[in-house]
């Protein structure tokens, strides 16, 4: 982990593209926003490059109306070749979907995941910082970049993203005093946090509904609890803008120490699997063993083949987790 050499490879670029993973959540939308103001404000030609669309919850963020989507191979066929691309917040690079293949000199990896691969050609992975935003503030103070409120407001929604609103056991004093560095510079905070978290349209609340519908606890380990989703189940409501955190549903269960959300694709040969826990039990392993990864207590993967399928595998490894 350099952040020196991370630094020399951006001073020494005129065009770069910053990008994030597949359906980018808060951290990587946040991180990879106050990324590109930083760089413009040096000069560079920036462009912030997505590999999926970005839900609409982060449209209050400054500069969310200038992410470009390049989903398949014919658009990044298309765009312009960069100096350098940073990545925020992808854990491996197949979760830079059609990104990856744009043309470029040099890849760098900015993140924090414990089960990061390393596939950048500069890797930048501090397991210690509590969101990507920690990263990108870390490497910003090397380039002499101060905070202000533009950025303030990116990097706060990082770390109220990945620390889930400070209940997360990444959660430290560190934590609080770098939030305080950011409320500091102006920034509306109670705003972002209305913008993050009240802002559901009546589809959101139906899938909601979905969810407690088919909640279930786990009749031989009491202590995991789930929601289970067939594509059936799903088309009958259909697909939200973003799934969120409807595994938090299993999670917010008195005496719940480990949850997980199912989500059945259309074709019905893969499953999407959302893990939570609480420590010290961990589902990073469990994600990571599936193809996957995450943190230790907050992870996900694809498992290839039926819904049924997914269950008995999943369920057996969440329950040795908690033995």
């Amino acid at each position: 982990m350099s952040y020196a050499a991370a630094a020399k490879a951006i001073a020494n670029a005129s065009s770069i593209i910053v990008t994030t993973h597949i359906n980018p959540d808060g951290d990587g939308v946040g991180a990879g926003l106050a990324l590109v103001h930083a760089l413009k404000g040096m000069g560079k030609q920036v462009r912030f490059c997505c590999p999926s669309r970005v839900v609409s919850m982060y449209a209050f963020l400054p500069g969310f109306a200038k992410i470009t989507a390049v989903e398949d191979e014919a658009a990044a066929a298309k765009t312009r070749r960069a100096d350098l691309i940073i990545s925020c917040d992808a854990g491996d690079v197949e979760r830079l979907g059609a990104v990856a293949k744009v043309k470029r000199s040099t890849l760098i990896n900015l993140d924090h995941h414990v089960t990061n691969t390393r596939f950048g050609d500069l890797n930048v992975v501090d397991v210690d910082a509590e969101s990507t935003g920690v990263v990108v503030e870390k490497l910003l103070r090397r380039m002499k970049v101060k905070l202000d409120k533009t950025l303030g407001e990116c990097l706060y929604t990082t770390i109220v993203f990945d620390t889930g609103r400070f209940m997360h056991s990444n959660t430290t004093a560190h934590t609080f005093r770098w939030t305080a560095k950011l409320l500091e510079t102006g920034i509306d905070a109670a705003a972002i946090n209305r913008a993050l978290t009240y802002t559901k349209k009546p589809h959101d609340l139906l899938i909601q509904k979905m969810g407690i519908e088919n909640l279930r606890v786990d009749e031989q380990e009491p202590r995991l609890a789930g929601i289970v989703l067939s594509a059936d189940t799903i088309a009958a409501v259909g697909e939200p803008e973003d799934w969120g955190d409807l595994v938090e549903i299993a999670r917010s269960l008195a005496g719940n120490q480990v949850a997980y959300l199912l989500r059945e694709a259309k074709d019905r040969k893969t499953v999407r699997c959302s893990m939570r826990s609480n420590p010290p039990f961990e589902v990073g392993s469990v994600a990571q063993a599936l193809g996957g990864g995450g943190h230790r207590q907050a992870a996900g993967c694809t498992f290839v083949g039926n819904l049924a399928a997914a269950q008995r595998e999943i369920l057996a490894r969440l329950r040795h987790q908690l033995s």
